[in-house]
């Protein structure tokens, strides 16, 4: 039977969906055009500060569709999302006490368009616009943090092709703003077919979000919050998880990728080993790339990086932005623990980690260097994230579409490992910088994670 709180529940969740706050939740900003970044908005824009030609927190996306899609609705259906989205308006600032951000009425995006339908190579020529985009430094201060470059494609069997390639600063996205993004791109795709797009308001937005957060940060008592992290960088524990090949010189971002789908045997044991033990599939693919970590380093104790994307909050699913915070899991089991057990801890550690995840990065490094003494010191040199939901990318009626992350060629970080899980396969790429190491290294420490979740499967196991 349903009841009144499912009722509610059920309405709740509908316009958290839709980008309504309901009672209680975030309340619009004290200035309209002006606010304070969200942790998330300063450590991007912090590093920006730090490295201005930096393309280390550059995302392309590029969608090929194949079939009938109008590409003039697609682009205004993609103008109506940056009308919709202030985030998509938003420009950033040093600030005389603090940086702050800057909500425009109106900054329209870079919008470009080519035509490679009579290209003698139109596949390398779209390589090559998917690099440039993927490469070129945003302006933070000046300019949207969002471009679109679309690509008319040579006919396949007849049947018309369409590239559209997205390039954003990681300042306005983050795991989850691919299913948000996608859901008002389709909703205004068929309006702009039909004729008009009407652009409802949404509330509330980003630079809501992040006035709230401030002020909550501000008011909070964080002792339990500095107790744990402190506590996470005591002892003999490496930082520097994988060892390097060659001695950093210059701190050079410079990176490449290897990017790999797990065999089916290693894809067969990720699976059943979280159905086994109904957890996510993150804990057993974090579990087979801890013990890759420790096969090339030799230690039992190892930091490693993960972001969780801290959307709780109702509206926060419709919108397009950073919500994200870095966290670093202090891996550490028990000597002589089976894979199953293994996992157990890793979850346990991602658990424990969650549970002060609003704590802000940029505190949580300056609490590493108290620790450890280190005034340079970073919480981890590898960061792992692990997509497994909600990556269908932005789909049109009456066309197939395919997507892919471009490599950026840089790297804040020495190791970069993503994994996307598809319903029938998962595409593991790591980006590495290459003052720091070999692809060699990086092939293996390929193998290492794909061996590890092969011969850990459980129909591999002996009965006990």
């Amino acid at each position: 039977m349903t009841t009144l709180d499912d009722l509610r529940a059920a309405m709740a969740s509908r316009l958290s969906d839709a980008g309504i706050a309901v009672d209680g939740g975030v309340r619009p900003r004290r200035d309209r055009e002006r606010a304070r970044m969200s942790f998330a908005q300063r450590l991007v824009w912090s590093h920006q500060q730090r490295v201005p030609d930096s393309t280390a927190n550059n995302i392309c996306l590029t969608f090929t569709y194949t079939g009938d899609v109008d590409a003039d609705a697609l682009q205004r259906a993609l103008l109506a999302v940056v009308e919709r989205h202030e985030i998509l308006r938003t420009t950033y600032h040093a600030g005389d006490d603090e940086p702050f951000q800057r909500i425009h009425a109106e900054l329209g995006p870079t919008v470009v368009t080519v035509d490679l339908t009579d290209a003698t190579d139109p596949d390398a020529r779209l390589r090559s616009i998917v690099a440039d985009a993927a490469t070129e430094v945003f302006d933070l201060e000046t300019e949207s943090s969002i471009r679109f470059t679309f690509v008319t494609m040579p006919t396949v069997d007849g049947a018309p092709r369409l590239a559209v390639v997205i390039a954003m600063q990681h300042i306005v996205w983050d795991g989850m703003t691919l299913p948000a993004m996608a859901r008002d791109v389709g909703r205004f795709y068929e309006q702009a077919r039909a004729g008009e797009i009407t652009v409802d308001a949404l509330s509330p937005q980003v630079a809501d979000f992040a006035e709230a957060e401030r002020d909550r940060f501000d008011a909070a008592d964080h002792s339990g919050d500095i107790a744990f992290w402190e506590e996470r960088f005591r002892g003999d524990v490496a930082l520097a998880a994988l060892p390097y090949d060659h001695a950093p010189e210059r701190g050079s971002e410079v990176s490449a990728r290897v990017d790999r789908t797990l065999s089916p045997a290693a894809e067969a044991g990720l699976r059943s080993w979280a159905a086994e033990l109904r957890t996510p599939p993150f804990s057993v693919f974090l579990t087979a790339y801890y013990l890759a970590v420790r096969e090339l380093s030799g230690r039992d104790d190892v930091l490693i990086g993960t972001t969780v994307a801290n959307r709780e909050e109702d509206g926060a699913q419709a919108l397009i932005g950073n919500f994200s915070n870095p966290i670093a899991l202090r891996i550490r089991p028990d000597d002589g623990v089976g894979f199953d057990d293994l996992v157990r801890h890793v979850r346990a550690v991602t658990d424990e980690a969650f549970a002060h995840r609003e704590f802000p990065f940029d505190e949580i490094v300056e609490i590493a260097r108290r620790v450890t003494g280190d005034p340079a010191a970073h919480p981890f040199d590898s960061l792992v994230l692990f997509l497994d939901q909600k990556i269908d990318g932005i789909a049109l009626p009456g066309a197939s579409m395919t997507w892919e992350l471009a490599d950026k060629g840089r790297l804040a970080l020495p190791v970069t490992v993503e994994a996307f899980m598809h319903p029938d396969r998962t595409e593991v790429q790591i980006g590495y910088r290459v003052e720091l190491f070999d692809a060699g290294t990086v092939e293996r420490l390929h193998d290492l994670i794909d061996a590890a979740l092969r011969t850990a499967a459980p129909a591999s196991r002996s009965p006990r």
